[in-house]
């Protein structure tokens, strides 16, 4: 997964240079090619015409009705016809086309030009097409020759200006998508390294109850142990494992976000005095007290009493951990908002440790790590709530707000 941004820069710039390539050769060779065909057909076509055999009626007019049923080329129209014998004549009504026809005629001079062939001519700014055409009929002395040509110059200098726009508005594109695929690329980058560090985290959590399992199973098979003793510490750590699996499996599911909410409506006061029960046995053998402070009415909010449960005791026995005498939980409500605070009385967290405590396994001051407040974070961000960690006056400080309904 490294260098992933640079190449799908490389690939989007590669991708940008075929597209431009495959468009310079429809538009620089395919395209005009095709309109000198097209060109060509319709000067066969018109010299085919100009040298029918007119029928005439009885009364001396010419009778054209079937040439005139016949289907005109589409580039009929851009037919210019120049004499050959009278070179100060030009068909010409401007200056351009007078110097264009005076070179046309001066490259013709002394040329074998066959008759009915197509030739082509060009010019810094025109592209002709010319055919040498000579009309007889009976009662003319001598054959009337002229040229007939069709300038497609106009096109090949449309093509060069659409060459340039497509490269204006293909470079811009790219730009813009190689800014946007760099920074997408990146963002992988990122994830994939997340997740590395993750799995390398996960491995070392899980690996050290393991070990201690591993290592009281075999003293108990040494017989250099007390089977009691290493039983209850193979159970608590078979304990910690357990748990520690849950809530790798519980933040994974929220990532692939295939984790929502059941919501209920509950008394967020007695979801409280659970979170405290279920942390008692820890409060009572530290010696730790905890003191409640909610209101006397009931605060009903719309929750997952589970996991909202889970978060609160992941934050009561981190106090726990590092409360010296006095775990303070307060809960406060408005309209619209539920408060909850919890707050001990240690040492408090160290500055450099509060903008990565909610990380996942950010191991800070205390050598230790975990997954626990990352997941309290998650839950709380299903609910649609914050919760933010401060220094008090007297220790750690943790505030969790959410809304009372969704």
């Amino acid at each position: 997964m490294k260098n992933i941004k640079l190449r799908i820069v490389y690939l989007i710039l590669c991708s940008a240079l075929l597209l431009f390539a495959l468009f310079m050769l429809v538009v620089n060779l395919i395209i005009p090619a095709h309109f000198v065909r097209e060109a060509k057909k319709a000067l066969i076509s018109e010299a085919q015409y100009q040298n029918r055999t007119i029928p005439y009626t009885d009364d001396g007019s010419f009778f054209d009705d079937e040439w005139n049923d016949t289907e005109e080329h589409f580039l009929t129209p851009s037919i210019v016809f120049l004499e050959l014998d009278n070179a100060n004549q030009s068909s010409g009504w401007n200056r351009d086309a007078y110097r264009l026809e005076k070179k046309l005629l001066e490259y013709c001079k002394g040329r074998d030009l066959s008759l009915n062939q197509c030739y082509t001519f060009k010019t810094e700014k025109h592209h002709l097409i010319f055919m040498s055409v000579q009309e007889e009929q009976d009662d003319w002395e001598t054959p009337y020759a002229y040229i007939m040509y069709i300038d497609i110059g106009p096109i090949t200098r449309y093509i060069v200006t659409l060459n340039w726009a497509f490269f204006a508005v293909l470079l811009a594109i790219s730009s813009v998508m190689c800014l946007l695929g760099f920074r997408f690329g990146r963002d992988i980058e990122k994830e994939a390294e997340r997740q590395q560090t993750f799995f390398q985290n996960a491995s070392h959590e899980l690996k050290t109850p393991l070990m201690a399992i591993q290592g009281y199973a075999e003293g108990i098979q040494a017989g250099v142990m007390d089977a009691g003793g290493a039983a209850e510490v193979i159970l608590a750590e078979s304990d910690r494992m357990t748990e520690l699996v849950e809530e790798l499996l519980d933040i994974s599911k929220i990532d692939m976000g295939r984790q929502r909410p059941t919501l209920s409506e509950t008394d967020i006061r007695e979801l409280l005095y659970d979170s405290i029960r279920a942390v008692e046995p820890t409060v009572v053998s530290s010696g730790i007290t905890i003191v409640p402070d909610f209101p006397e009415e009931p605060v009903m909010v719309s929750c997952d009493d589970t996991r909202l449960r889970r978060a609160v005791t992941n934050i009561l026995s981190n106090g726990v951990r590092y409360a010296r005498s006095e775990l303070r939980l307060t809960c406060r409500a408005d309209k619209r908002h539920v408060t909850i605070r919890i707050q001990d009385d240690g040492d408090g967290i160290a500055e450099e440790d509060l903008p990565h405590i909610f990380d996942r396994f950010y191991m800070g001051k205390s050598g230790k790590s975990g997954i626990g407040l990352a997941l309290t974070r998650e839950i709380i961000h299903l609910h649609k709530g914050t919760i933010r960690a401060r220094n008090g006056d007297t220790g750690a400080v943790f505030e969790i707000s959410f809304p009372v309904s969704r």
